[in-house]
């Protein structure tokens, strides 16, 4: 019987290493799994460092570089496996590890926003921003209280309050030789195409995709809350003309946390175009945690979803994502339907109850005036 051989030790390490630095990352995966030899080539970090920098570019800005590479011992390689496939939302399939404290601080963000394949936005968040004049006196421990039962919301990005974080619409990017330049964003469509409609929601669906990395600092692990397609634009016209995205994901998450057992992350990004460049011109990116009624989550329970997260399944099959979160959306409508309707049954109790009350009360009136009328007639 011929054995098989593998004819890759013919070539020499160099060769192969400038074969395997072409190749994405799941092919790189495959390939690892064939032999020996390849599997210690495809352990080299400077090749997964290569493909998360053309992944996520945020990872090749300067202040990422320590957040990644002293996060695990696996590095680049365990980021990209991590962060690559989306949330699979199954709240029967997943066993979370039980942990007390989550401090905010153990948590990084590695965003990008991409329109036609360019990146035109790049931005890391390490930590969550807290107030600055937090203390260890019972007034900051108030303060503290106070602000984990409030509603999470994590900003990004938001015009109103971050003035020249986008001065002349310049976006960084890491695509230029990971030399963190700060270029201006591709031109959103020609002029002549921007005269033709007043709505390109269409052109944003297809163009735009964002990535929303989540990175727990201390264990090395990592999670992508975005569903990189949009999975809503709407146009607001009262706001001159302002488009609404929605990015995210359904998480599963234990019923001691939410009833339900399900939450909902949800990206937005909020973006007009300058009618006479053609730039997106983004306002606001920010992410926060509804529950199945749309209520917002409080920053407690947000970050024990977010832990949670860590370790939800995941899958590459975009499609089958979209299609959970669109089963979250119908049955949230569902709930909101049975809420109204239960509030709409209560109010008619109500009247009902009011009518029967002010009936009861105008007989009783009646009664005692006749009384009165046919003892004073006596």
């Amino acid at each position: 019987m011929e054995h098989l051989q593998c004819h890759f030790k013919c070539l020499s390490r160099d060769l192969l290493a400038y074969i395997l630095v072409r190749l994405d990352g799941s092919t790189l995966a495959t390939a690892a799994c064939t032999c020996s030899d390849l599997q210690g080539l495809a352990r080299d970090q400077s090749l997964w460092k290569q493909l998360c920098h053309s992944t996520w570019p945020s990872t090749a800005l300067k202040e990422a570089q320590h957040l990644i590479s002293s996060s695990a011992k696996d590095g680049f390689d365990r980021f990209y496996a991590d962060s690559y496939p989306l949330i699979l939302h199954d709240k029967d399939a997943n066993d979370f590890p039980i942990q007390t404290h989550i401090s905010p601080s153990n948590f990084a963000s590695f965003v990008d926003v991409y329109y036609s394949d360019k990146c035109i936005l790049s931005s890391v968040l390490d930590g969550i921003s807290r107030p600055a004049d937090v203390g260890e006196d019972d007034e900051t421990t108030d303060l503290m209280r106070w602000l984990f039962n409030s509603p999470f919301k994590l900003v990004l990005l938001d015009d109103d309050n971050d003035e020249g974080t986008v001065e002349c619409n310049k976006l960084q990017s890491a695509n230029d030789a990971y030399g963190y330049n700060q270029i201006l964003a591709p031109h959103f469509m020609s002029l002549e195409q921007m005269g033709k409609s007043p709505d390109h929601c269409n052109e944003l669906v297809k163009g735009l995709r964002l990535s929303w990395v989540l990175l727990d600092k201390k264990r090395g692990r990592a999670v992508n809350l975005s569903s990189w397609r949009p999975l809503l634009v709407k146009k607001i016209w009262a706001t001159d003309g302002d488009y609404v995205i929605h990015f995210g994901c359904i998480l599963p998450v234990e019923e001691s946390v939410l009833p339900h057992k399900l939450a909902k992350c949800l990206i937005l990004a909020r973006c007009n175009i300058a009618e006479k460049e053609g730039y997106l011109r983004w306002k606001e990116i920010s992410m926060h945690f509804e529950d199945t009624t749309g209520a917002y989550i409080n920053e407690g329970k947000s970050l024990i979803i977010m832990n949670q997260a860590l370790y939800c399944l995941r899958s590459n099959n975009r499609h089958v994502v979209e299609r959970g979160y669109q089963q979250f959306e119908g049955r949230k409508q569902e709930m909101i339907r049975k809420n109204k309707l239960k509030e709409t049954i209560a109010d008619w109790l109500c009247l009902s109850i009011e009518v029967a009350i002010f009936i009861t009360f105008g007989y009783c009136i009646f009664t005692y005036l006749a009384l009165f009328y046919h003892h004073i007639k006596a």
